[in-house]
This record gives structure tokens, C-alpha cells and sequence, in this order.
């Protein structure tokens, strides 16, 4: 084999054989190369001629181990149908691409003498298609570097790591993408469905498109309703330490927090539509977090709800706590819900953001500052009833009534989500939907919002899928296995991303 700078690599394969379960590889490895002069470059000469040398080696390596296994299945299936044998035909070329460049591997061709039929055992047992197959680890690459860059320099990057120019094409390389997250969402529904199925009260309870609640279900037992009473900042919450200002925030004690919000990016023309949603979650404990991320409401309602069964949420071992932006999906998934112990804190920082944008439409700018500070500052300490009474008070100066109207319509209807925020800060307890914020740029923001950036929705839904998965330390996992780890049992250390 010749490199680029005249250096030549030469393996001598000694033997290659399997024993005690194992594929033992036997070889001699020769890299012959011009003596580099003596200078600042040699370093980098040497270090990109072995470079060159190891990825053919690698290449060589990888047929010889492909052709010895394919060897060892033909020989298994000795006996062929019926007992009565086979005949080898020849070999079949097959073409791999790997992380380390195209390799062409010989497959063996047998023809059957019971009935003259014709196969080719690997291409069965190695489920490959008939022209070329991408490896899983190509495929990883291919993505890892998606989730960074644009489909031309994701290809360009996995190029160079081969050292193959034209090893796949711009549309593969998307194509590998959208495959990758299509399977991990089906993973994703199978691991809910199969929570689901071994506890089917919990989809009555967790799912609010199953069945819309009773009247009577609408109602909390007393039980319940003491049990609510006890969490930070609602009415007959037992006294709290404060903590250090700038300590974490952290999740009540006995209770699984649901973060939830959606994201928007522009849609490619090809969709027919202006804009494209990922919704996504986020879903806490004291000891854990985990991420979500759908195509719509209802299938991130599911993956979230198969979760809190597992957690035991509508059997009461754990409260339910939404902290959100209040947004009307979310307040009726919340409401759908029939579970008792649930609670919801509107994000302060969207309640915040709402009130001086209405009063600034009523009353302008400079007077919303002055009438904003008092209103928001009877919302931080959870006095509703005089935030109400300042906005009434005035109504007479208000410019644009029809926006004050709409603020205080606002505040009504989230009477029961606004708590004593200041008391909720003081404990160190969450009262912002910042977790999902944060996801959102994770998974969309910061890969699919730069200037000119137009998608479909199985591309962004799939850069999404990717790093939501990696963000629970799951996405090694499921590269070696391809299945997610069930949610009741641990993700080893040494798997985790």
C-alpha cells in the first residue's frame, strides 16, 4: 500500500482464526517511509504519514476479520437444506463504509443441492442491503457531527476522520439523520407503551386524551388537598428555612417536577408551512433529570406520563408539580390529570414579562414601570387579591382598556398557579420554567436558528431526539444495543455521555 508521500505500508496476514470463543487476528505490519528532514515540520509529517498508514490498516483489518467471520458461517451451515449440502459459487463482492473509509469484503455464494437454490448466508445473517452498507459507527459520526454542524460540514468532518474524499453524499448524510431519530422516537413509544401496558391504571390517570375527567374527579379529597397545602409558597405551607443566596435551585422534597414549553424554526418551503414545533420536557427530582423531546403535545403527553408511572405519581408516592409558562396545551394537560396531589407554579419570569406588556400597551411605557412595580411586587409575595384591587384602582388613567381588561382576564385565570414566589426564592425552590428554556436551546436553538436556516420537520425533530437522548445519558446505550434502558433501572457510569 502507498500513501500520498511515498510512504508504503505492508501487512502480511499470518493467520486469522477463532478459538475459545474468540477471533484471533495474526499479522505483520511494515511502514516504510522517506527519512522526514530534520526541522519544525517533522513532527507533523510523521504524525499525518502513520495517520494515512493507520486508517489503511484499519481498512485491511476490517475485510480480513469480515471474510474469516463469513468463512465460519458458511461452515456452520455445512449440512444446507435438508441435510444434503452445499456448493460454493463463488465469492460476491460486498462494500462497507466505515468511520474509517470504503472497505470491499468477498461474501461467499453457495448454491443448495436439495433444491438448487442460490444465497448468500451474510447478507441474510447480517441483515446488509444489496448494494452498500453503512456501518453503525459511520452513522454515529455522521450524527455526532450534525448535532454541531451543517449537513456540508458534517460531511466534510466524517470525510476527513476516514481520510476518503465523496465517502457519502450531502442527502445520505441527511437521510442517515432522520433514520437514526425516527428509531429512537420508535424506541422511545415502545419503552411508554410497554409502562403502560404492565399498569394500564395509570394511563387512565396520566393520560388526559384517554378520557376527560368526572365531575366528581375534578374535585380533590380532603386528604389530597392537605397534602397540597404543604408545598412552598401555597396556602398552609409549614415555615421553611432560607437558604444562601445562590445556592442551586432544587425540587421539593417528595415531589417530580414537569417543565414544559415548545420551540419554534423556520420551515422549509418543501413543507407547506411557515414554521416548524418541537415540544419539549423536562421532568425532575431531587435525585434525577430527564428529557423529552416530540413532534406535537399529545406524543410528548405520553412519553412524560409513561415516566411519572414509573414513578409512581398516580399512586401518590410522589407529588406533581408543574412549573410553566402557562400556556393553554399545558394548563389542559394539567387539568386532564387525575391525579390529586398535583400542584402548578406559573413561570415568574413569563407572569412578569405578560404584566408589564399589557400595561405598557394601556398606559405607555413610563407609567407601566411605576403601576407594574406595585402590581408585580403583590404577585411576588402571592397577594393576588391586591394585585387585582391595584389594577382596578387604575383603570381611570388607562389609555387602552381593552389591554388592561386582558391582563386582569390573565391573573384570573391563573389564580391557583400563582403562589408566594418570594417564599418559593427564600427556600431555594423553583419558580421559573428555566430547565425546559435551557433544553430548548440545547436541542433547537443553538443548532437550527442561525440566519438562513430553513428545516423539515424530520430533521429538526431528529437533531432534537439526539440530544435529548444524550442528555439523559442514554445515547451509548442505545448505539451498542438499540434499545433504551428501561427508566426503573440505572444507566452504568461508564456508558453514560
Amino acid at each position: 500500500m502507498h500513501t500520498e508521500n511515498e510512504s508504503q505500508l505492508t501487512c502480511e496476514l499470518r493467520e486469522v482464526k477463532t478459538e475459545n470463543g474468540q477471533v484471533v487476528l495474526e499479522s505483520t505490519v511494515r511502514l516504510q517511509l522517506p527519512v522526514p528532514r530534520q526541522n519544525g515540520r517533522l513532527p507533523a509529517e510523521v504524525e499525518q504519514t502513520v495517520e494515512r498508514a493507520g486508517q489503511e490498516f484499519k481498512r485491511w483489518m476490517y475485510c480480513q476479520l469480515m471474510e474469516k467471520l463469513d468463512a465460519e458461517l458458511v461452515l456452520s451451515m455445512r449440512e444446507g437444506k435438508d441435510r444434503e449440502g452445499f456448493v460454493c459459487q463463488g465469492y460476491r463482492a460486498m462494500t462497507f463504509k466505515t468511520v474509517f473509509g470504503t472497505v470491499q469484503v468477498s461474501r461467499r455464494r453457495i448454491i443448495h443441492k436439495a433444491d438448487q437454490s442460490s444465497e448468500i448466508p451474510a447478507a441474510h445473517a447480517w441483515n446488509t442491503p444489496q448494494q452498500v452498507t453503512i456501518t453503525q459507527g459511520l452513522t454515529d459520526a455522521t450524527c455526532d457531527a450534525m448535532l454541531q454542524e451543517s449537513s456540508r460540514k458534517s460531511l466534510r468532518h466524517v470525510e476527513e476522520r476516514a481520510g476518503e474524499p465523496g465517502l457519502l453524499g450531502r442527502v445520505t448524510v441527511l437521510n442517515l439523520v432522520h433514520e437514526e431519530g425516527r428509531q429512537l422516537r420508535e424506541a422511545s413509544r415502545r419503552r411508554a407503551e410497554q409502562v403502560f401496558e404492565s399498569d394500564p391504571e395509570a394511563a387512565r390517570c396520566l393520560l388526559p386524551h384517554v378520557a376527560e375527567p368526572t365531575v366528581e374527579e375534578r374535585h380533590l379529597p380532603e386528604e389530597a388537598e392537605d397534602t397540597l397545602q404543604a408545598l412552598v409558597g401555597f396556602p398552609g405551607a409549614p415555615p421553611v428555612e432560607a437558604v444562601e443566596e445562590g445556592e442551586p435551585r432544587r425540587v421539593d422534597a417528595g415531589t417530580v417536577m414537569v417543565q414544559a414549553d415548545e420551540v419554534c424554526v423556520h420551515a422549509q418551503a418543501s413543507t407547506g408551512c411557515k414554521e416548524i414545533r418541537v415540544y419539549n420536557a423536562v421532568v425532575s427530582t431531587a435525585e434525577r433529570t430527564w428529557h423529552f423531546s416530540e413532534e406535537n403535545a399529545q406524543s410528548l403527553v405520553f412519553l412524560v406520563g409513561a415516566l411519572l408511572a414509573v414513578l409512581g405519581v398516580h399512586r401518590g408516592r410522589l407529588r406533581l408539580l408543574f412549573v410553566n409558562d402557562g400556556a393553554r396545551w399545558i394548563r389542559g394537560w394539567f387539568d386532564g390529570l387525575r391525579v390529586p396531589t398535583k400542584r402548578m407554579v406559573l413561570c415568574w419570569y413569563h407572569l412578569a414579562k405578560r404584566c408589564l406588556m399589557n400595561l405598557g400597551t394601556a398606559c405607555g411605557k413610563r407609567r407601566a414601570e411605576e403601576i407594574g412595580e406595585e402590581v408585580l411586587g403583590a404577585l411576588w409575595e402571592g397577594r393576588v387579591e391586591d394585585a387585582l384591587e391595584t389594577l382596578a384602582r387604575h383603570r381611570p388613567e388607562m389609555r387602552i382598556r381593552i389591554a388592561l381588561d386582558q391582563l386582569v382576564e390573565y391573573v384570573q385565570n391563573r389564580r391557583p398557579y400563582l403562589p408566594d414566589y418570594q417564599a418559593r426564592r427564600e427556600a431555594g425552590l423553583w419558580i421559573a420554567s428555566n430547565r425546559v428554556e435551557k433544553l430548548n436551546d440545547w436541542t433547537v436553538s443553538q443548532r437550527c436558528k442561525h440566519r438562513g436556516m430553513d428545516w423539515t420537520r424530520q430533521g429538526v425533530l431528529a437533531l432534537a431526539v439526539l440530544e435529548s437522548t444524550r442528555r439523559n445519558g442514554e445515547l451509548t446505550l442505545w448505539r451498542r444495543t438499540r434499545n433504551l434502558p428501561a427508566w426503573w433501572g440505572s444507566v452504568p457510569a461508564d456508558l453514560a455521555t
